[in-house]
């Protein structure tokens, strides 16, 4: 009797080029996002990312958060994707995402987030400085080869001033049948 085996595959990560450390997730960055000093009510998004003409069909979101500040326990960080059939940065993104690692629809976001996909939700604990909240924020199917995320904080704190610990993995758990 045959059976389906699950294994990691290799992880897209954004993260910030200039402070990101795998010290603390044990991943690589593949991808330009930085959301140091991201204020409470505000978003980033992140370079649009190509998934592959082949990709897994599913895939684990683990977000990794720290706070200059400790947030309110059970406030939480909202991580959307904005999916895209173009490999051009401006091109065929949903939710009006730029495919570029910038700002997101400042004063906008809420409105414009409802055409994106909500990947999950990291729920904050009280912890401040220096601690890294991780978490496995849920996990999702991607509809188009491109696409980018979007992360909204709505914790009540803003992020840390420091990108080193801050990232956005997709985990793809590849299927083999043994």
């Amino acid at each position: 009797m045959a059976s389906i085996k699950h294994s990691d595959g290799t992880p897209v990560v954004w993260a910030d080029t200039t402070d990101y450390s795998s010290t603390v997730s044990g991943y690589t960055r593949t991808h330009q996002l930085n959301i140091e000093n991201v204020v409470t009510g505000a978003a980033r998004q992140g370079a649009k990312a190509d998934l592959g003409a082949t990709r897994a069909r599913l895939y684990a979101v683990r977000v990794g958060i720290e706070w200059g500040t400790a947030p309110t326990a059970g406030n939480v960080v909202e991580i959307y994707w904005s999916g895209s059939v173009s490999a051009t940065a401006g091109t065929g993104n949903s939710a009006g995402a730029s495919g570029t690692d910038l700002a997101y629809k400042a004063t906008e976001e809420a409105e414009w987030l409802k055409q994106a996909m909500l990947l999950g939700s990291l729920v904050a604990t009280n912890d401040g400085a220096g601690t890294t909240q991780i978490q496995t924020v849920g996990y999702f199917t991607p509809p188009h080869r491109y696409g980018m995320p979007i992360v909204y904080n709505t914790s009540g704190q803003t992020f840390d001033g420091d990108a080193a610990n801050h990232f956005v993995a997709l985990v793809p758990l590849e299927e083999t049948v043994a």
